[in-house]
Formats: C-alpha cells, sequence, structure tokens
C-alpha cells in the first residue's frame, strides 16, 4: 500500500517537473504556456476523477457512494477548467461562463458531502457537516465585515470569486474534523487529502486577490498551485488494498466538540464590536447573522436528539443488565439472586408463604446418555412444567445445576402434586426423570430467607433417603 502510494507520487512529481518546465521554464509565449497549463489541470483533475471512481468501484454500500461523490467532484472540476480554458483558448484569459460555474458547483457540493458519507453515523456525520459550516459561515462573517463588505461597498467587481477559497474552509474543517473519527483503511486518504484541499484554499485565495487586482492570466501562480492540489488529491485515492476487508468506516473517535464554536466566537466578537463602534450590519452580515444562528440551533437539535438516543439505549441496557443479573440465562427463570430477592419481598409481606426446594431425579444420566445439548433442552422443559404448575402467584427458580425453587402462598400441597405430575410426564426421546421435593413453611416476620432455604432442603434430602420421587414437608413455623 506505502509502496503503491509512494510509486503514484514519484509519477504525480514527475508530471508536476513537466508541468513547471512547460509553463514556466521554456520561453514560451504566454499564450501558449497558458494553455499548456489549462489542458494540464483538466488532465490532472480527470486523473483524480479516474482514481476515485476506480476506488468507488472496489467499494461497498455508503463508502461507494462517498468515493463516487469525491470522484464526482474531481470530474466537475476539471470539465470546468475544460470549458474555461476553451473560453479563453485565444486570449489567454476570460471570465468563467455560466456553464463552467456550474461544473465548479458540482465540485463545491460534492465534496462536503463525499466527505461527511466516508465517516462515521448518519447523524455524526450530519453533525460534523454543520461544524463545518458554522466554520466557514463565520470565517465568512469576519472576512466579509473587515475586507469583502468594504471593497463591495466601493465598486470592486470579482468578489464572489472569494466563495471558491471559503467552500475550501469549509472543506478543510471537515476533514479536519472527521479525521479524529476516520477508521483506518480512510485515515491516510484524508489526511493526504487535506493537504491538497489546503494547498486548493491557497490557490484560491490567490486567485481571487489577482482576479480582484485584474493580474490574473492563464499559466500564473493560481494554476500551479492548483496542479499541484489535484495531484495531491490523485495521489491520496484509496487503493484496492486498503479498501478489502473494510467493514467499519469510523474507529468512533471523540470529535472536537468545541472547535467549531472558536470561529462562531470570533464571528460573535466581531459583530458586537461593529455594532459598539457605531458601524451597522448590512444585509449580508445580517444574513450570515442568521444563518449562524439556524447552523447553532440545528447542531444542538442533533446533539439533543442524539442525547436522547442515548439515554435509551442506557435505559433498556440497564434493564438488560438487571435481568441478566437476576435470572438464568438457560431457563429464563430466577437465578438464586432473583429468588432470594423475591423471598425477601414475599416474607416483608403479610401472607404465609412456601417454598418448594425441588431436585431432580435422575437427571444425571441424562447428560451421560444423550450430552450436555439434550441436558440443557430438558432443564428448559422442566423450567416451562414448573412455571405452569407454580401458577400466577409462583416464583420459580433455578437456583443451580437441576435444583429448582418454587415459591408459593398459601397450601403448597396441590403445587406440589402438580410439580410431580409435570416432571412425571417424560421428556423428549424417551426421557423420563423424577424428583424429590422438600417443603418449608415461612410466615411474614418470623423467619429469613437462610432459614427457610435450610428447612427445606433438609426436607427435600428426607425425600431422597426415602426413595426419591417423594415431597416432605417441614415442621410449620409457629
Amino acid at each position: 500500500m506505502v509502496r503503491r502510494r509512494r510509486t503514484a507520487g514519484l509519477i504525480a512529481l514527475a508530471f508536476a517537473a513537466l508541468y513547471l518546465l512547460l509553463v514556466v521554464v521554456l520561453p514560451l509565449p504566454p499564450a501558449a504556456a497558458g494553455r499548456i497549463s489549462q489542458l494540464a489541470l483538466t488532465g490532472v483533475g480527470l486523473c483524480a476523477a479516474l482514481r476515485w471512481g476506480r476506488a468507488a468501484l472496489r467499494a461497498g454500500g455508503r463508502m461507494r457512494a462517498g468515493l463516487a461523490l469525491w470522484s464526482l467532484a474531481a470530474a466537475g472540476w476539471a470539465t470546468g477548467e475544460g470549458i474555461w480554458v476553451l473560453d479563453g483558448w485565444d486570449t489567454g484569459l476570460a471570465p468563467a461562463s455560466s456553464l463552467a460555474n456550474a461544473c465548479f458547483v458540482v465540485t463545491m457540493v460534492a465534496t462536503p458531502l463525499a466527505a461527511v458519507l466516508l465517516v462515521g453515523t448518519p447523524s455524526a456525520s450530519l453533525r460534523t457537516l454543520f461544524d463545518a459550516l458554522m466554520i466557514g459561515t463565520s470565517l465568512f462573517f469576519v472576512l466579509w465585515a473587515l475586507l469583502l463588505g468594504p471593497l463591495q461597498r466601493s465598486g470592486h467587481p470579482n468578489i464572489g470569486t472569494v466563495a471558491y477559497a471559503l467552500t475550501d474552509v469549509v472543506v478543510l474543517s471537515l476533514l479536519l474534523l472527521l479525521l479524529a473519527d476516520a477508521g483506518p483503511a480512510l485515515r491516510a486518504p484524508l489526511e493526504i487529502s487535506a493537504v491538497g484541499i489546503l494547498v486548493m484554499f491557497v490557490a484560491d485565495i490567490t486567485y481571487a486577490a489577482q482576479t480582484i487586482d485584474g493580474t490574473y492570466r492563464f499559466g500564473a501562480l493560481p494554476d500551479a498551485l492548483w496542479m499541484v492540489a489535484f495531484t495531491i488529491i490523485a495521489v491520496a485515492a484509496p487503493h484496492r488494498s486498503e479498501l478489502r476487508g473494510v467493514t467499519r468506516l469510523s474507529d468512533g473517535g471523540r470529535p472536537r466538540a468545541y472547535l467549531p464554536y472558536v470561529p462562531f466566537l470570533l464571528a460573535f466578537v466581531t459583530g458586537v464590536s461593529i455594532l459598539i463602534g457605531g458601524g451597522r450590519m448590512d444585509r449580508m452580515l445580517a444574513a450570515l447573522s442568521m444563518t449562524l444562528t439556524a447552523l447553532v440551533v440545528s447542531r444542538q437539535m442533533l446533539i439533543l436528539g442524539d442525547n436522547r438516543r442515548l439515554t435509551r439505549q442506557l435505559s433498556t441496557l440497564v434493564e438488560d443488565l438487571r435481568f441478566r443479573a437476576e435470572h438464568d440465562a438457560l431457563t429464563g427463570l430466577a437465578n438464586r439472586a432473583g429468588f432470594e430477592s423475591g423471598a425477601e419481598r414475599a416474607l416483608a409481606g403479610a401472607r404465609p408463604v412456601a417454598l418448594l426446594l425441588i431436585d431432580l431425579d435422575g437427571f444425571k444420566p441424562v447428560n451421560d446418555t444423550y450430552g450436555h445439548d439434550a441436558g440443557d433442552r430438558v432443564l428448559v422443559e422442566v423450567g416451562r412444567r414448573l412455571r405452569a404448575a407454580a401458577g400466577a402467584d409462583g416464583l420459580v427458580a433455578r437456583l443451580g445445576g437441576d435444583e429448582f425453587a418454587v415459591l408459593t402462598p398459601g397450601d403448597p400441597a396441590p403445587v406440589a402434586d402438580r410439580v410431580l405430575a409435570a416432571l412425571g410426564e417424560a421428556f423428549d426421546a424417551g426421557v423420563r426423570i423424577g424428583a424429590s421435593v422438600g417443603i418449608a413453611f415461612g410466615k411474614p416476620g418470623k423467619q429469613r430467607v437462610g432459614r427457610l432455604v435450610r428447612d427445606a432442603d433438609m426436607a427435600m434430602y428426607e425425600a431422597k433417603r426415602d426413595g426419591r420421587n417423594k415431597v416432605v414437608m417441614a415442621a410449620r413455623v409457629a
């Protein structure tokens, strides 16, 4: 993987050297150098589109969509460059036509969408997109208040070219925010792409300054910077080995939650300074203020939604852990902890209770003859039959191994008869077992759970000594 990217980098370096030789070093006429420059930009844009598009074909699901959008962004830029060079073929300079600008807009829209698709869950990606828009809008607010606004009021044309640089700020902010969450397969491509976007930002700022000054020509410094930027982006495209076996887009890392509020605070201070200094908010600053407000509110709504979802998940997890802590995993009956808790509540009530302690007779040969899977199925069926025998008021528990308990109010004799009858019926494959049952009585306020279990245990062992498949009752509590 590293070797392939190094090879691609060397090819790109050779291409950039050839570009500099033809455009800068050789004494070519400016018009010819400009044509070569723009054609080279179109070519390198198409190269980036092809490399990212090929990566998309090798990916799947959401990653494929993100890589395809990245390819579309590069293709839009290359198409816009091609249209632009044709418009200015003779003069070496021409304002970008509406069609060329439409192609560049495709790049401006597709790039951030591609970034949010490539990393994290949908809600986290959407929140990250809002973070990047907050950063870009806040910086645009400051830039308009201090520079662009005065230029626009003085009648300068072409200040719209700054929009490309501002888009770079949004995309670069987005990538920086996403790098904390990116999975191993995408971290290197995104880091290299971030460098390319940074160079693109410098190129767009330089282009905007030269356009406002009227000094830009095909083949000027912005062209060389664009060449470097898209060469880096083309090299960044993930290889087959990076995409093979990828099962997640994110490492689940923590995003930089407070980063978007730094430029927002800068914009807020700038706005307050204008008002304190006696200035006024023009329509653009007012629109940007409303946009920032909407972005902050939307981001907070997303965070509230995430918090509500996490709270529901946490509640479900707590309930699941509580259930697991008090229930047997195999049968779904109460375990020893759940039984003791229920018995303590019953003994704290007003009604007398009885405990039936049940030990299965002849269960060990089932495991030895049919295997533990068959034994587990028998235990599950025992639990089902005990529930039916205990009725709605009885608490049925598996205390461990083949030992069960039934806690019931009132007379336990009918329950014991139903238990013996139910367990005496054949199980799967003709398996037959029995049960020895010991019964102890508990009177509220007179006995603790431990004493109740010991009394029932002694009665149960007496039932076993008497020949098994019997019921023995301990003495009643006075």
